[in-house]
Protein backbone atom coordinates (compact mmCIF):
# COMPACT_ATOMS: atom_id res chain seq x y z
CA UNK A 1 0.00 0.00 0.00
CA UNK A 2 1.27 3.40 -1.03
CA UNK A 3 1.97 6.30 1.41
CA UNK A 4 -0.72 8.20 0.30
CA UNK A 5 -3.27 5.41 0.04
CA UNK A 6 -2.04 4.65 4.07
CA UNK A 7 -2.50 8.22 4.78
CA UNK A 8 -5.70 8.91 3.62
CA UNK A 9 -6.83 5.00 5.19
CA UNK A 10 -5.31 5.39 8.71
CA UNK A 11 -3.89 8.93 9.21
CA UNK A 12 -0.82 11.21 8.90
CA UNK A 13 0.23 11.13 12.16
CA UNK A 14 0.97 8.11 14.11
CA UNK A 15 0.26 9.59 17.54
CA UNK A 16 -2.93 11.57 16.34
CA UNK A 17 -4.24 7.71 15.16
CA UNK A 18 -3.72 6.60 18.51
CA UNK A 19 -5.57 9.22 20.14
CA UNK A 20 -8.59 8.59 17.87
CA UNK A 21 -8.29 5.34 18.49
CA UNK A 22 -8.52 5.94 22.46
CA UNK A 23 -11.20 7.65 21.72
CA UNK A 24 -13.16 5.27 20.39
CA UNK A 25 -12.77 3.26 22.84
CA UNK A 26 -13.92 5.84 25.13
CA UNK A 27 -16.91 6.43 23.30
CA UNK A 28 -17.50 3.00 23.13
CA UNK A 29 -17.35 2.78 26.94
CA UNK A 30 -19.76 5.72 27.53
CA UNK A 31 -22.38 4.21 25.36
CA UNK A 32 -22.33 0.84 26.97
CA UNK A 33 -22.33 2.78 30.09
CA UNK A 34 -24.96 5.36 29.48
CA UNK A 35 -27.33 2.73 27.28
CA UNK A 36 -27.06 0.09 30.02
CA UNK A 37 -28.16 2.49 33.08
CA UNK A 38 -30.70 3.69 30.75
CA UNK A 39 -33.58 1.89 32.25
CA UNK A 40 -33.23 3.80 35.45
CA UNK A 41 -33.98 6.97 33.45
CA UNK A 42 -36.89 5.87 32.38
CA UNK A 43 -38.69 8.53 34.88
CA UNK A 44 -36.85 11.65 34.38
CA UNK A 45 -38.24 14.30 32.39
CA UNK A 46 -36.87 14.76 28.76
CA UNK A 47 -34.33 11.82 29.14
CA UNK A 48 -34.96 10.40 25.72
CA UNK A 49 -34.53 13.82 24.18
CA UNK A 50 -31.28 14.33 25.86
CA UNK A 51 -30.14 10.86 26.17
CA UNK A 52 -30.35 8.88 22.97
CA UNK A 53 -28.95 11.74 21.01
CA UNK A 54 -25.91 12.14 23.28
CA UNK A 55 -23.41 9.88 22.17
CA UNK A 56 -24.45 9.96 18.52
CA UNK A 57 -23.46 13.23 18.79
CA UNK A 58 -20.08 12.67 20.92
CA UNK A 59 -18.83 10.09 18.45
CA UNK A 60 -20.05 12.26 14.80
CA UNK A 61 -17.71 15.17 16.54
CA UNK A 62 -14.73 13.02 17.73
CA UNK A 63 -14.92 11.59 13.89
CA UNK A 64 -15.03 14.94 12.65
CA UNK A 65 -12.68 16.27 14.50
CA UNK A 66 -10.00 13.30 14.14
CA UNK A 67 -10.90 13.43 9.85
CA UNK A 68 -10.31 17.04 9.92
CA UNK A 69 -6.55 16.82 12.51
CA UNK A 70 -5.08 13.64 10.94
CA UNK A 71 -7.39 12.44 7.81
CA UNK A 72 -7.82 8.50 8.53
CA UNK A 73 -10.87 7.61 7.16
CA UNK A 74 -11.13 3.77 8.31
CA UNK A 75 -10.05 5.57 11.94
CA UNK A 76 -12.90 8.17 11.99
CA UNK A 77 -15.19 5.89 10.77
CA UNK A 78 -14.21 3.29 13.69
CA UNK A 79 -15.87 6.12 16.30
CA UNK A 80 -19.31 5.74 15.03
CA UNK A 81 -19.42 1.86 14.78
CA UNK A 82 -18.19 1.59 18.68
CA UNK A 83 -20.92 3.64 19.42
CA UNK A 84 -23.20 1.36 18.13
CA UNK A 85 -21.43 -1.50 19.04
CA UNK A 86 -21.60 -0.13 23.31
CA UNK A 87 -25.74 0.27 22.14
CA UNK A 88 -26.12 -3.21 21.29
CA UNK A 89 -23.85 -5.08 24.26
CA UNK A 90 -25.87 -2.90 26.36
CA UNK A 91 -29.22 -4.55 25.00
CA UNK A 92 -27.50 -7.78 24.98
CA UNK A 93 -27.21 -7.36 28.30
CA UNK A 94 -30.69 -5.83 29.10
CA UNK A 95 -32.47 -9.28 27.69
CA UNK A 96 -29.86 -11.26 29.49
CA UNK A 97 -31.05 -10.20 33.01
CA UNK A 98 -34.06 -9.54 32.03
CA UNK A 99 -33.98 -6.03 33.02
CA UNK A 100 -36.19 -4.40 30.15
CA UNK A 101 -38.88 -7.25 29.75
CA UNK A 102 -38.75 -8.38 25.96
CA UNK A 103 -37.23 -5.70 24.80
CA UNK A 104 -36.11 -6.06 21.35
CA UNK A 105 -37.06 -3.55 18.93
CA UNK A 106 -35.48 -4.00 15.57
CA UNK A 107 -34.03 -7.27 16.65
CA UNK A 108 -30.55 -8.56 16.79
CA UNK A 109 -30.46 -9.36 12.65
CA UNK A 110 -30.89 -5.65 12.27
CA UNK A 111 -27.52 -5.04 14.40
CA UNK A 112 -25.67 -5.38 10.90
CA UNK A 113 -27.89 -2.94 9.18
CA UNK A 114 -26.96 -0.41 12.21
CA UNK A 115 -23.11 -0.88 12.48
CA UNK A 116 -23.09 -0.40 8.15
CA UNK A 117 -25.15 2.76 8.94
CA UNK A 118 -22.90 3.67 11.36
CA UNK A 119 -19.76 3.05 9.18
CA UNK A 120 -21.46 4.89 6.44
CA UNK A 121 -22.13 7.87 8.74
CA UNK A 122 -18.63 7.85 9.85
CA UNK A 123 -17.04 7.52 6.35
CA UNK A 124 -19.15 10.84 5.33
CA UNK A 125 -18.55 12.57 8.46
CA UNK A 126 -14.70 11.98 7.83
CA UNK A 127 -15.06 12.94 4.17
CA UNK A 128 -16.40 16.28 5.57
CA UNK A 129 -13.70 16.69 8.05
CA UNK A 130 -10.69 15.97 6.00
CA UNK A 131 -11.90 18.01 2.84
CA UNK A 132 -12.70 20.50 5.07
CA UNK A 133 -9.22 20.71 6.23
CA UNK A 134 -7.84 20.78 2.61
CA UNK A 135 -10.24 23.46 1.75
CA UNK A 136 -8.75 25.69 4.72
CA UNK A 137 -5.60 25.03 3.68
CA UNK A 138 -6.06 25.70 0.10
CA UNK A 139 -7.84 29.17 1.07
CA UNK A 140 -4.85 30.09 4.12
CA UNK A 141 -2.00 29.44 1.54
Amino acid sequence: MSSVSTAVLFGRDRHHTRRTLILAAAVFLASFVLYTSFPLYDGLPLTYLLIIPSIPVLAGAVALISAYRNDGLLVSALVPVMAVLGLELSVALWLAFDLVPSYDPAGFGFVPVLLAAAFGIGVAVAAVGAGTRRVVAHISS
